[in-house]
């Protein structure tokens, strides 16, 4: 490899290896150093890298939302086995705790119960026989407004977005410590994070350690609020609505720059300068709805979760076990190379509705 000569390209080249053991507020702090100091450690994370293994997080699990299941896959995308089944419950996002490695998946339960599910890293339900299923449940605190996405921090915070931001709901974070995590019946800390999103979609940490939210509707936008006052840091609605996008899935390159996808165009998006702009297309003809975006190793993952509107809606509408297309044609985890904007199939067996897909080491 030709030594890289400037300080720029040393971060460029930095910024495809998103997995180096750095975390989002060593980050920030070292992008604020000078640049002397940026260069030493870039050349020490690039050693690093050089030495590390192609892919740091062995496996995946991804929530099949229709056969009410959470699916495992290996490094190469090739089906293991079920890790999980929800029962009478549809899964929608999912997150593995960095401490206990234990496996969290908000479900659409609905209308009395908001509940989360929680597994051990080999899948078997937290608490004997699985009793503690339905006593982690957020309807005291979102009431009918179901619970979406999940998302936890270096520590093992767990945060939890509600779904919706309109019709006379709005979308609040909550956050669970680890030791929360611990109880039976977990209690959430401090005050909710109130946003003004329309849709409580994909949450990320940025950079600067800011929790975002996407929201596709009223308003399309992702949002960026301080979890420790809860006040809004950055809005992106100029440059996301500028450019007609819907997201769902969003993620952060080690520069800040943000990628998102489009739910209903299937297209992904990213930055061309961080809080900046404009949104360049980096991928389209993606079969939408597309899901929450995973990132590993320098590469982007999108779930497609195909003509759903057409499952669910009708004269032969999809019940559980019952749809259209069934144990005939499973949906499709997209792999996106960011340098190239390159799509290939890296799941194409055993998802039928994938909302999200996360990278595991067990």
């Amino acid at each position: 490899m030709k030594p890289i000569q400037s300080l720029n390209k040393m971060q460029k080249h930095i910024a495809d290896f998103p997995n180096l053991g750095v975390s989002r507020l060593q980050a920030a702090s070292i992008r604020r150093w000078p640049a002397i100091r940026r260069v030493a450690v870039v050349t020490l994370c690039l050693a690093i890298a050089l030495a590390a293994p192609a892919n740091l997080l062995a496996n995946e699990l991804v929530g099949s939302s229709e056969s009410h299941s959470i699916e495992k896959f290996n490094s190469s995308g090739v089906w293991m086995k079920t890790f999980a089944s929800t029962g009478p419950w549809i899964p929608l996002g999912i997150a593995a705790s960095p401490v206990t490695n234990d496996v969290f998946v908000a479900t659409n339960t609905g209308p009395t119960a908001n509940i989360i599910l929680r597994y051990h890293s080999g899948g078997a339900p937290l608490g004997p026989s699985g009793s503690y299923w339905s006593t982690f449940d957020l309807f005291p605190y979102f009431s009918q407004n179901p619970v979406q996405a999940l998302l936890f921090d270096d520590s093992g915070n767990l945060y939890v977005a509600s779904e919706y931001g309109t019709s006379g709901y709005q979308v609040e974070i909550l956050e669970f410590t680890a030791a929360q995590l611990l109880k039976k019946n977990p209690v959430p800390s401090g005050t909710p994070i109130k946003t003004t999103v329309g849709r409580g979609n994909q949450m990320a940490f940025d950079v600067f350690g800011d929790i975002c939210i996407a929201s596709f509707i009223a308003p399309n936008t992702v949002q960026c609020y301080n979890p420790t006052t809860g006040a809004l840091a950055f809005d992106y609605a100029s440059e996301i609505q500028a450019a007609g996008i819907q997201p769902d899935g969003l993620s952060f390159d080690p520069n800040n720059r943000l990628t998102v996808n489009s739910l209903f165009t299937g297209q992904v998006w990213t930055e061309a300068v961080e809080r900046t702009g404009p949104m360049i297309e980096l991928a389209s003809g993606l079969t939408h709805d597309l899901g929450y975006i995973a990132a590993d190793s320098g590469f982007l993952y999108v779930p497609s979760y195909h003509n759903p509107e057409g499952r669910y809606e009708g004269s032969n509408p999809c019940t559980f076990y019952a749809c259209m297309d069934y144990d005939t044609s499973s949906d499709v985890v997209y792999k996106i190379d960011p340098g190239t904007g390159a799509v290939t199939n890296f799941i194409s067996s055993h998802v039928w509705g994938p909302y999200q897909m996360i990278f595991v080491s067990f």
